[in-house]
């Protein structure tokens, strides 16, 4: 997840956590809807950070609850989420898009989600001239590709298996609808999108003004340039 206080991504590790049941929930078989609230703080900057989750409630002998699966996440504090710093060189189009979705993270999920979604699907379709109708069929056009990195072929992959594209087929096929996301997905597509826009427009960029300065050096020396 990226840390909503200064916007680096982060492996949040809860400190303590305070878990209860509804009170309209039926605990009478000690199972039930229920909550937890959590804290922790960011690795990076210390700042606090609190979730709240809800899902099925088990309360053990002592009346002492877990949650045994979550169905909803989100960070209660604090409610800002702050974006990753932006190459200026990654075309304005995509850093409001980017920016946009992190504004509206901790507020709604869904709509940051479904932002991303879209973003990433202009990405492939603009930048690398995949267009093949679904979102699904254009990520497996781009992991296809055959210059693409591992580790960005297989974050871009993921992104059909963190979203459950067979149970919200919307997700593919109207990549900017808003529907249930799955824990942690909104988070997990903006990490993607980091991953790709370095790829995409940061690396390049960087390679190429190396090469330029190289060749000024070579020049000077009498010698030629690099071609390519």
């Amino acid at each position: 997840m990226k840390c909503p206080n200064c916007g680096v991504g982060m492996r949040f590790e809860e400190e303590e956590d305070y878990t209860a049941s509804y009170p309209h929930s039926n605990t009478s078989e000690k199972v039930g809807s229920g909550f937890a609230l959590v804290h922790g703080f960011c690795p990076e900057c210390k700042g606090l950070i609190v979730l709240l989750r809800e899902g099925k409630y088990r309360a053990d002998q002592e009346g002492f609850g877990t949650l045994i699966t979550t169905a909803k996440e989100e960070i209660i504090y604090p409610k800002a989420v702050l974006p990753s710093p932006l190459d200026p060189g990654i075309p304005k189009k995509y850093r409001d898009d980017y920016k946009e979705a992190c504004a509206v993270l901790s507020l709604s999920p869904k709509a940051s989600a479904a932002i991303t979604r879209r973003l990433l699907q202009h990405v492939l379709r603009e930048e690398y001239k995949i267009d093949r109708g679904s979102l699904d069929k254009e990520i497996q056009a781009f992991i296809q590709l055959g210059n693409i990195p591992s580790h960005i072929s297989e974050a871009v992959d993921a992104v059909r298996n963190v979203g459950n594209f067979a149970a919200h087929p919307l997700k593919d096929t109207n990549t900017g609808e808003i529907v249930d996301v799955e824990p942690g997905e909104a988070e997990w597509l903006l990490e993607v999108m980091d991953a790709l826009f370095d790829f995409t427009f940061v690396q390049p960029q960087k390679l190429k003004d190396r090469k330029d300065q190289l060749n000024k050096k070579l020049g000077a020396m009498g010698k030629p340039p690099i071609k390519g």
